[in-house]
């Protein structure tokens, strides 16, 4: 079930990559990956995708990251999504925290 619900993500990296006609190699360069990183995704060879690189993906291609929990995240990092929502920070809050940690820590 797990690898039908990553290939499913990586069905819903590809068709927004390619209505924002992108290339597999703009795409990689604008999330600081690889670009096999962004094929095995979207071929659903990557069963744990990082959350970072995913919220760096979905900011990309206009994703919302709340609503993708459900497809690919592990359990804790939707808990940790749904604590987000319950204390009441909003997705701004949460991208803003994000970009600060990768600023502050380098954290990719």
């Amino acid at each position: 079930m797990k690898g039908d619900l990553t290939l499913y993500l990586g069905d819903i990296v590809r068709q927004l990559r390619m209505e924002y006609k992108l290339s597999v190699i703009e795409l990689a360069k604008r999330v600081q990956v690889s670009e096999a990183y962004i094929l095995n995704l979207e071929n659903g060879k990557i069963p744990n995708p990082s959350f970072f690189k995913m919220v760096k993906i979905a900011q990309e291609l206009d994703m919302d990251v709340f609503e993708m929990g459900d497809l690919y995240i592990d359990p804790e990092w939707i808990r940790l999504m749904d604590e987000a929502r319950r204390l009441g920070l909003s997705r701004e809050d949460v991208r803003n925290f994000l970009q600060h940690q990768h600023m502050t820590y380098g954290i990719k």
